[in-house]
């Protein structure tokens, strides 16, 4: 994947978890978290597969109250 489509993802996913926390801080740092549901991938390695629209869904069900 080219590295200027990682970071435009990167940067849209990060609006969207600095949205759902309301913190830039803790929505850098989930972009780095290992993620249980993912087999411990961060969202920023998982966006480096191409894999941005499972981050995206992720996302979708933080804010529909359900994670998983």
């Amino acid at each position: 994947m080219d590295s200027s489509l990682i970071s435009d993802c990167a940067a849209h996913v990060l609006s969207i978890a600095e949205n759902l926390s309301g913190d830039h801080d803790r929505a850098v740092a989930w972009l780095k978290e290992s993620l249980a549901t993912f087999d411990g991938k961060s969202a920023l390695e998982l966006i480096a597969e191409g894999r941005t629209d499972a981050v995206l869904r992720y996302l979708a069900s933080i804010e529909s109250g359900y994670v998983g």
